[in-house]
């Protein structure tokens, strides 16, 4: 993983490690709850939620489901789908915001999946941004040789947390449940052909947003939360534009030839918010929160299962850069981006061919080089006016 304080530069040459994401798989609660449910069961007006969220439905687990079996259910799918068994994973990156039990969820789900022993197992914190540091670490596991393949997991059960009982509506009605999982293996495996490559990664948090949610328990058992709903909202907004801003920047990728976005989603009306924010199309954010609600670190894994399953459907040359953005409590922030195999074969092939070119050619006049480098420059500024530098 390769990470630099966040700031107005151009695209650098990184060592960033060649990960690529195999296979993928999310899973939902296997209950699908209309909104006008849960806003009566939260005694909110009925409608409150389609309305004033654009929330249609929430999947909530069943009796027999938790965090374990739907990460065991994402897990097991995202292995048929790498050909890969158990036995090859070397770790099992984990992350949830509602599992608080011991063994912890990776110790969990290294003994469901009956991995071999010697195979490490640890969880990453972050909320909903935990899935984006599981990637990081990830990353850096394979990238040091610590590991050559990986299964990156997230597990997120809000219906028995966040319940009317203990938690307002407006809040709690937001959440539900979900999982979803990836398999990391460096590039150069045969395997990583048909894959997405992860590219870099930035982190920070923006501390003076700290306060518009704190969740934390009482002494009674139940939850006390401080939630500014409109504050949290124009943050969530203005922070991730400047991620995606800064993704844009870092990668040299401009934002309209992305096609698809794994955020953080709040609520579907933020969504497109962010969206317009953006100048993109809301359709190039997977509608995950508007049919399952928030699933928090789930919710963008959710979203990247299905970037990744609407890119495999493409032919190999129309496949495009995928922009990941999310927020934590904190306010704790982070982006990245993945790109296809293909894109990186297309990258390379044209380099070498320019180098080719310019040994056998020589320097170019003068005047020519002035021009690339007013050319240069025009692309250079575009992306650095979306939006100021990622921290505050």
């Amino acid at each position: 993983m390769t990470q630099r304080a966040p700031g107005k530069q151009e695209k650098q040459p990184t060592n960033t490690a060649k990960v690529s994401v195999i296979s993928s798989a999310a899973k939902t609660g296997s209950r699908v709850i209309p909104s006008e449910e849960v806003d009566r069961a939260f005694g909110m007006p009925m409608g409150k939620l389609r309305k004033r969220a654009g929330i249609e439905s929430l999947a909530y687990v069943a009796e027999s489901e938790n965090e374990l079996t739907l990460a065991a259910k994402a897990a097991q799918e995202a292995l048929r789908g790498a050909s890969c068994g158990p036995q090859h994973l070397d770790w099992i990156v984990a992350t949830s915001e509602t599992h608080h039990d011991y063994p912890s969820l990776s110790a969990q789900l290294h003994s469901r999946l009956l991995v071999r022993e010697n195979c490490g197992a640890l969880d990453t914190g972050g909320a909903c941004l935990g899935l984006l540091n599981a990637l990081a670490v990830a990353q850096s596991l394979i990238g040091s040789g610590q590991a050559k393949t990986v299964a990156v997991v997230t597990a997120d059960v809000h219906s028995r947390t966040l319940t009317p009982d203990r938690v307002a509506g407006e809040f709690g009605g937001l959440f539900g449940d979900g999982a979803s999982a990836f398999i990391l293996r460096s590039t150069t495996h045969k395997d990583s052909k048909n894959s997405y490559r992860l590219g870099e990664f930035l982190f920070g948090c923006a501390g003076q947003y700290a306060a518009a949610i704190q969740v934390n328990d009482t002494k009674d058992d139940s939850l006390e939360v401080q939630f500014d709903g409109e504050a949290l909202s124009r943050a969530a907004i203005t922070r991730m534009e400047k991620v995606l801003a800064s993704v844009e920047l870092r990668s040299g990728i401009p934002r309209g030839s992305v096609g698809g976005f794994a955020t953080h989603q709040p609520n579907p009306h933020l969504v497109a918010l962010l969206a317009k924010q953006c100048g993109v199309s809301p359709s190039t954010f997977p509608p995950i929160a508007r049919v399952s609600g928030n699933l928090g670190s789930s919710t963008c894994g959710a979203a990247l299962h299905e970037a990744l399953r609407i890119a495999e459907k493409q032919p190999r040359d129309d496949r495009r850069p995928i922009f990941l953005a999310s927020l934590g409590p904190g306010l704790l922030f982070g982006g990245g981006w993945l790109t296809p195999h293909e894109m990186e074969n297309r990258n390379s092939k044209f380099e070498t061919r320019n180098s080719e070119l310019s040994s056998r050619s020589g320097p170019r006049p003068s005047r020519e080089a002035d021009v690339h480098c007013r050319d240069n420059a025009t692309l250079q500024r575009r992306p650095a006016r979306v939006g100021d530098d990622v921290a505050a």
